[in-house]
């Protein structure tokens, strides 16, 4: 995997600073896989009873949280793909609110799946970051009409984990 180096402000939409700061000093290349892990620890500590619930009335239920970092971690890698490939194209946004709500987030099933998911995912992102050459990794594209590279994402896809792992943890008592 070739040395990710931390993107510019350039490289991204203002709305993923908090993705990229919330990974100072730590390893993007560690957290690849360490953040399986960690997520996994939730998943197994979770009770069947907490699985559809809302920890915080109008926030989403841990399924659906999982279900949106699915969601999210797919969507970046696909704007990773494309942006390594194709520099010049522009992608779209995404309202990250409507894909939960359109999702089948419920049930201990979907849960689980969505962790086996999530695993398979990283490990095609892993393996995804293997093929590219390290200029690859500084390609700009176009998403939601703001500059995007490709090292911006794979920091955004660890970030926004990391973002989320910090409340699961923080919810739980359990140190990050």
């Amino acid at each position: 995997m070739p040395h990710i180096a931390k993107p510019n402000p350039m490289e991204y939409k203002p709305f993923y600073q908090g993705y990229i700061d919330i990974l100072e000093g730590l390893s993007v290349h560690e957290l690849l896989i360490d953040q399986i892990s960690r997520l996994n620890r939730v998943f197994e500590d979770l009770s069947e009873e907490e699985i559809d619930l809302t920890p915080v009335p109008g926030k989403w239920s841990y399924n659906q949280v999982f279900g949106h970092l699915l969601d999210t971690e797919k969507i970046m890698h696909f704007r990773a793909l494309m942006i390594a490939r194709q520099p010049v194209v522009a992608l779209p946004g995404f309202d990250q609110d409507l894909y939960v709500a359109a999702g089948n987030f419920v049930g201990k099933e979907i849960l689980s799946g969505s962790m086996k998911s999530i695993i398979a995912n990283r490990e095609g992102i892993v393996a995804f970051l293997d093929t590219l050459r390290s200029e690859q990794l500084e390609h700009l594209g176009e998403v939601d009409g703001h500059p995007m590279s490709v090292r911006a994402l794979i920091y955004i896809i660890c970030g926004h984990m990391q973002h989320h792992l910090a409340g699961f943890y923080a919810s739980r008592g359990w140190k990050l």
